[in-house]
């Protein structure tokens, strides 16, 4: 039995890959090592694999977060104690993208969901990586990105006088110190401002949001795609903001000159494919 899992910091996609032809899927929240304890991650990974816990096979676990030997240990940790008689391999969710989007093809691989990275992909390795700094030094062109920058303009009161009315009808009321406090004090501050993308999605014929993805996509090319010197490789990006706003994506990019190449929303299919593809079940 083969196990994959393709985690952001909101939701964990899993695949459980019984044979050749049995493909179960699963999805729960999503974990961060960077933000949570081995006790957290252990929580949310028993309510998916209690049920294999007697049984035996390897677990290829790719996430968001798992930037040291630190990191990646603690989630080791997590998953060894819920599932005892696997191997468990543990990597980056950069790493889950670029396999699932590029295969066996050199490029840039990005990822546009909660957060973002980005990492240059050659021969089968991430061989760049121009550090994506997380929600408050980085993370451009991410839902986390966008929920800033709606939320710094609302209590600026910098929205237009209709955005900002039907954000408080349908977000709730939004106050100054509540949103600060669930900003700096909250518990993953990156899934709250992250929540906020789907507002945006559906006022999307507002000239002000299309600004604000416009700009978030453009930030996100010159300070991470451009920064890896390659105009000749395609860009391939992953992701739930990727998809959701695919169009626009592909429009930022073209005014750069970069091909992209595929969007998908999610690794998880690409990572099925390519562990059925190594004839080892």
């Amino acid at each position: 039995m083969i196990v994959v899992a393709d985690s952001g910091s909101t939701s964990i996609d899993w695949r459980i890959i019984e044979d050749a032809f049995h493909v179960r899927k699963a999805v729960s929240m999503g974990v961060n090592p960077v933000y949570q304890s081995v006790e957290d991650m252990l929580q949310v990974f028993g309510e998916v694999l209690c049920g294999l816990s007697d049984k035996e096979g390897c677990l290829y676990f790719y996430g968001a977060g798992v930037v040291s030997d630190k990191a990646a240990e603690a989630v080791r940790t997590a998953l060894g104690s819920v599932l005892p008689g696997f191997e468990i391999s543990v990597d980056s969710d950069l790493m889950a993208a670029a396999i699932a989007s590029l295969g066996s093809r050199d490029g840039i691989v990005a990822i546009l969901g909660t957060g973002s990275n980005s990492g240059l992909y050659q021969e089968g390795r991430i061989t760049g990586n121009i550090p994506a700094g997380g929600f408050i030094l980085g993370d451009e062109g991410s839902g986390a990105w966008f929920g800033k920058r709606l939320l710094s303009d609302y209590i600026k009161g910098m929205l237009p006088e209709a955005l900002s009315r039907a954000l408080e009808e349908e977000c709730g009321p939004l106050s100054y110190h509540a949103v600060v406090d669930r900003v700096y004090r909250g518990e993953m501050p990156s899934r709250y401002l992250a929540s906020f993308s789907p507002f945006l999605k559906r006022h999307e014929d507002y000239e002000y949001v299309r600004g604000v993805l416009e700009a978030g996509f453009r930030t996100f090319m010159q300070r991470n795609v451009l920064r890896y010197g390659r105009p000749d490789l395609p860009l391939a990006a992953v992701g739930s903001v990727a998809a959701v706003y695919e169009g626009i994506l592909r429009s930022v990019a073209a005014e750069f000159r970069i091909e992209v190449l595929n969007v998908e929303a999610s690794a998880g299919d690409g990572l099925v494919r390519f562990y059925q593809n190594q004839n080892i079940l």
